[in-house]
């Protein structure tokens, strides 16, 4: 029932129903279920057994949250109570995910449940764009994605998950159509206009493919090939047709981004301990010979000054290291792909590389897809520390009962 609710509770949070039904505002769904699925977490007999704090990563996690806090309060202490408030969602599904995936099987389900939830916001793009089709607009979503680039970072960010689950399914027909859905997802991408959404796409969707060990080598060299025909046609095009680019660089958004990423740096050097408080950088950006109202457009210039020198670090560690730890066991395990733990580790960490592709270049440090990502890679890493450990102890029992058997015998 626990994990049940949890499953609820990320579903809400990436489906966002109070942005398809406006009604539901007053009842905060994402904060409520994931109160009560930790409530019914509390009793609940299947999680993990690993102390949350042993993992490192659970530790830069905390002490980004806490600096972040600080550097809200510290400027107005209203602020500090909303940003606690703000990241005690995140914090408890990121706790829950992490002691209650303690198998594949909620493993698949929880990933299953953000597909789902982003399948809808991806066929509420395309009916929506297709219908109302002009030259030079831009597919969008709605709610947390209703901005491009919003929408493109998180379609490249669940695609390998798509992958991921096809690579599971133990059934032809759920695994083309998994392919189907990833292609539909990919289809979106192509029309967001997103430059460094192209990007992520190609980086994610040329990994997934090679990567996956279920299709033949001729569906895999058409996959290839249908995406990167595409990429060069149609998403090409689609960003030449927006108004305010005439190029695939050297426009004014691009030169834009190079002034406020000299901002930030401005800001922290000047608030090197606490920054400028967070979602402060596009009102005070003027003062930093920034723009006014421009976002940093990107993550870590965000993230560093607007908490500074500490919970840049922090965050840095938090949302990197998971990267370089998992890249190391995928390189030690390459023989070994057959293996639950391997498969799982190789999409989410494709998954983490394209959000990154995509958020290097624009603000996206409270997207809920990092949190759960880097959650569910824990995740996996707590699960295999398991294993070694019942392994491990599994043996000490066999040399012990042949150690008795020799005794006796003796």
């Amino acid at each position: 029932m626990a994990f049940f609710l949890l499953c609820i509770a990320v579903f809400i949070m990436f489906f966002q129903p109070t942005s398809v039904f406006p009604e539901l505002v007053p009842y905060s769904p994402l904060k409520n279920s994931a109160i009560i699925a930790f409530i019914a977490y509390i009793p609940a007999a299947n999680k993990s057994d690993i102390p949350f704090f042993e993992n490192k990563i659970n530790r830069y996690f905390l002490g980004f949250v806490l600096m972040s806090i600080m550097s809200a309060a510290f400027f107005w202490l209203q602020a500090g109570l909303e940003m606690f408030n703000v990241w005690l969602r995140y914090g408890i599904v990121y706790f829950l995910i992490i002691k209650s995936c303690t198998d594949e099987s909620r493993l698949r389900k929880l990933t299953l449940m953000i597909v789902l939830a982003i399948g809808y916001l991806c066929y509420y793009s395309i009916s929506n764009f297709a219908l109302a089709y002009e030259p030079g607009v831009r597919a969008s979503g709605f709610g947390w994605y209703e901005n491009a680039n919003d929408l493109s970072l998180i379609l490249v960010s669940t695609i390998p998950l798509i992958f991921l689950l096809a690579e599971t399914s133990r059934y032809a027909i759920m695994r083309y159509l998994y392919i189907f859905i990833a292609a539909a997802f990919s289809f979106n991408v192509l029309f967001t206009g997103s430059r460094n959404g192209l990007l992520g796409l190609a980086g994610v969707g040329i990994l997934s493919i090679v990567s996956t060990r279920r299709f033949s080598k001729g569906i895999k060299t058409g996959l290839l090939t249908l995406l990167i025909i595409s990429i060069f046609t149609v998403g090409i095009v689609t960003v030449l047709n927006r108004e305010d680019l005439s190029s695939l660089g050297g426009d004014a958004s691009s030169e834009d981004r190079k002034v406020q990423w000299k901002a930030g740096i401005r800001m922290l050097i000047a608030n090197p301990l606490f920054g400028v408080g967070p979602n402060q950088f596009e009102s005070v950006a003027v003062d930093y010979q920034g723009i006014r109202g421009l976002a940093p457009h990107n993550t870590l210039v965000q993230v560093f000054s607007e908490t500074g020198l500490p919970g840049g670090i922090f965050f840095f560690l938090f949302a990197c290291f998971p990267l370089w730890e998992a890249l190391k066991y995928i390189r030690e395990k390459r023989y070994e792909d057959e293996t639950y733990p391997f498969i799982f580790i190789k999409y989410l960490t494709i998954s983490l590389f394209g959000f990154w592709i995509c958020a290097f270049f624009s603000n996206r440090d409270q997207s809920y897809i990092l949190y759960v990502l880097i959650a569910l890679i824990v995740a996996v890493s707590n699960n295999l520390i398991m294993a070694v450990e019942h392994e491990n102890a599994k043996e000490d029992n066999e040399l012990d009962f042949h150690s008795q058997n020799y005794e006796v015998n003796y």
